[in-house]
């Protein structure tokens, strides 16, 4: 498991994260840059409903240029996708054939924390969705770190939490087209179901799926 402890409330990206030596973690492959230029990906971006699996490799690809590791500013992490007060607000966990894992953008890697499925995650009354449940190869769960925030933000930080995942959303598209790959987030899911498969802490909250792999030649785009 990845501790995450904070040096000082009021500067919370200084934060020194322990890694448990008992948990594996499997380095992620070396990103390669997407070919197709922002302008592009905005203008053929589409959400896609049908999956075939996902390489290692471009989910390496995938998260390094959405959520990854953009530069350091001093005791800061800075990451692709800006966070209110450069505050880690936003874990990122995949569920990928049966294994959930929480990636680390440093050191780029995946922490595997354990088996787990997706059964029930998209049962919510109101938004079922369960048909993601059965054709998601890979789905990145995005979860607001409500812990820290509120030292610098007080309640404001449940909007800017909000705001961060939105931002981190728009990345993981724009990317994932620019890689070819099919995609589409997912606001329709149970948060105790989500929540168990992440083994997410006590002040985390799921915000947004992440539903992605290689597109099904043939079948229906969405907007």
């Amino acid at each position: 498991m990845v501790e995450l402890v904070e040096r000082d409330a009021d500067l919370g990206a200084q934060v020194e994260v322990r890694l448990d030596p008992r948990v594996p973690v499997i380095p992620l492959p070396e990103p390669v840059p997407p070919a197709m230029t922002l302008a592009e990906a905005l203008l053929s971006r589409r959400s896609h409903y049908s999956y075939r699996p996902l390489s290692r490799q471009d989910l390496s690809s995938l998260l390094w240029y959405a959520v990854g590791v953009q530069r350091r500013s001093g005791p800061h992490v800075l990451g692709t996708n800006p966070n209110a007060g450069g505050l880690p607000t936003i874990a990122v966990h995949v569920v990928q054939r049966g294994s959930v894992f929480e990636y680390l953008r440093e050191p780029h890697a995946l922490s595997l924390l354990g088996g787990g499925d997706l059964e029930g995650v998209f049962a919510q009354e109101e938004f079922a969705q369960e048909e993601f449940a059965r054709r998601a190869d890979t789905v990145i769960v995005l979860s607001g770190r409500m812990g820290s925030g509120p030292a610098k933000y007080g309640p404001r930080h449940y909007r800017t939490a909000h705001v961060d995942a939105g931002v981190a959303v728009q990345n993981l598209y724009l990317v994932a087209t620019a890689l070819g790959l099919g995609c589409c987030a997912v606001a329709g899911f149970s948060d105790d179901a989500v929540k168990a498969l992440v083994r997410a802490g006590e002040h985390d909250v799921p915000l947004v799926l992440f539903v992605v792999g290689q597109p099904v030649s043939g079948h229906n785009e969405g907007a």
